[in-house]
């Protein structure tokens, strides 16, 4: 347990460049971890779209979408990246909280894989219920309450989040923390963690949307009244599978620098 003598102040660009190097400075390896989540991810982006909307497949004739755009391709791709990325930010984590000590134990993956997915399909249950009230609040004869406390929520959601995100490293490594642990371990380093995972992530991020919007813009895309052409449809989801691995990666290193300095500085 980290108490108030024992408190350390994360620092925030170093953590960062220790991010970029661990990514960057090592594809080779990330390649290693991330080839076969890369792979299914990639098939659940490609195939489903490519078999309804270029051969004119449609396995459910009867959901082209919910309320808010939602489709079959949309659950696929959710359900893959739930499991992959999960599986991936695993691995990625014990990488770098076991590098230069110990391999991690070979039983460890399992347990803390399905630790990640709980943890993961909590956040996904709690976010679509806030989402579902915001709608919800539209409607004529919805409280006028409804939309404050929603988007309190919400607030406090993220911060939640925020401050109990020692959960996943923790699980990686082999000793889960309770929430209430967790949210304390994080004390005075919570903003620290967001700017980090800001500095980190946001680079790729504006790179992503960057180079579909050119794409976009430059084979006039949005004239199109069908489907896009195959070439761009197979780059989007070639560039957003890749952008969302290397986005894990860069996040899990930042979330396993802060667990390393606030929790194993003992060991």
């Amino acid at each position: 347990m980290v108490d108030a003598q024992t408190r350390v102040t994360v620092p925030i660009a170093e953590v960062a460049a220790e991010a970029y190097r661990a990514v960057f400075g090592r594809l080779g390896f990330l390649l290693d971890l991330a080839w076969l989540p890369l792979l299914i991810m990639l098939a659940a982006a490609l195939l489903p779209g490519y078999l309804r909307f270029y051969l004119g497949w449609n396995a459910f004739p009867h959901w082209n979408g919910d309320a808010v755009g939602f489709n079959v391709e949309d659950l696929i791709q959710a359900l893959a990246g739930l499991l992959c990325l999960n599986a991936f930010a695993v691995r990625w984590h014990q990488a770098m909280l076991f590098a230069g000590e110990r391999s991690a134990p070979s039983g460890l993956f399992v347990g803390a894989w399905l630790r990640f997915l709980l943890y993961t399909l909590l956040l996904y249950l709690v976010s679509a219920g806030l989402v579902a009230a915001l709608l919800l609040a539209d409607a004529a004869n919805a409280p006028a309450y409804l939309a404050p406390l929603a988007i309190l929520l919400s607030l406090l959601l993220w911060i939640g989040t925020v401050r109990c995100s020692l959960l996943f490293p923790a699980a990686a490594f082999g000793r889960p923390l309770g929430v209430v642990p967790a949210w304390r371990a994080m004390r005075g380093n919570a903003w620290r963690l967001l700017g980090c995972g800001f500095i980190a992530c946001t680079p790729m991020l504006l790179a992503l949307v960057l180079i579909l919007s050119g794409v976009f813009a430059g084979l006039h895309l949005d004239q199109l009244s069908g489907p896009p052409p195959i070439g761009f449809f197979i780059l989007r989801g070639v560039v957003e599978t890749s952008a969302n691995i290397l986005i894990v990666a860069l996040g899990a290193s930042v979330l396993s620098a802060f667990y390393r300095r606030i929790m194993l500085r003992a060991l």
